[in-house]
C-alpha cells in the first residue's frame, strides 16, 4: 500500500473487504510500519493466546535462568516473557494475555527489549533474525506493554530484522539519523 499525504498525518481506513480478505477481525489491532520510501506495511498484531504456539523453541529451551519471576509490580522483568512462551502453565500466561488485549498495563524498559533481543538467537535459533524481530515487534506493540518512545522500539525492531548489525549499533544509528534530522 503506498502512502498518501491524509496517510502520512495519521488517517487511515482499511475497507471491509480487505480486512475481511486478511482475516483482520473486527477489533484486531494492527501494527503499521513504513518501508522507505513511501510503501505502508500493515500486519495484524495478534493476541498472545494465538500468538505462543507459533514459537516453539526447537530441540527444548536453551539453558537459562527459567526461576518463575514475580508476577506482582509495575515492571516486567526479563524472564517473564520466556517463562510464559516456554511455559503454557505459568502464571505469566494470563498476563500476557491480558497485556496483548490492552486489559492490563505493565511497564517495560528498553533494556529489557534489548535484554529479549540478545536472547532471541538461544531461543529460536531454528528462526531467521526477520523473524525474531517480528517476533519483538509484536510484543513490544502490544497494548499493554508500557513502552517509551515505543515506536523508535519498534522501528528498531524492524530495521534489526533487516540488517545483520547488533542491537546496539541499530539502535545507535537510529538515535543518530534522529538527532540529524532536528
Amino acid at each position: 500500500m503506498h502512502l498518501t499525504t491524509l496517510q502520512k498525518r495519521g488517517a487511515l481506513t482499511v475497507p471491509q473487504t480487505d480486512r475481511t480478505t486478511l482475516h483482520w477481525t473486527e477489533g484486531q489491532l494492527l501494527l503499521t510500519t513504513v518501508i522507505p520510501p513511501d510503501t505502508l506495511c500493515l500486519r495484524a498484531i495478534p493476541e498472545a493466546d494465538t500468538f505462543w504456539p507459533r514459537y516453539t523453541p526447537e530441540g527444548g529451551f536453551p539453558p537459562m535462568d527459567l526461576t518463575m519471576p514475580a508476577t506482582t509490580g509495575l515492571w516486567l522483568p526479563a524472564s517473564a516473557l520466556w517463562h510464559a512462551q516456554v511455559n503454557p502453565d505459568s502464571p505469566w500466561r494470563p498476563i500476557w494475555q491480558a497485556m496483548s488485549r490492552g486489559m492490563t498495563t505493565r511497564r517495560c524498559d528498553p533494556t529489557i527489549v534489548a535484554t529479549w533481543s540478545d536472547q532471541m538467537a538461544d531461543v529460536f535459533p531454528h528462526l531467521p533474525r526477520p523473524e525474531q524481530a517480528r517476533y519483538l515487534q509484536t510484543v513490544c506493540a502490544w497494548p499493554g506493554v508500557d513502552l517509551p518512545d515505543r515506536i523508535f522500539w519498534l522501528t528498531v525492531c524492524d530495521r534489526w530484522g533487516q540488517t545483520g548489525e547488533p542491537w546496539s549499533e541499530v539502535v545507535w544509528a537510529l538515535r543518530n539519523a534522529e538527532t540529524a534530522t532536528t
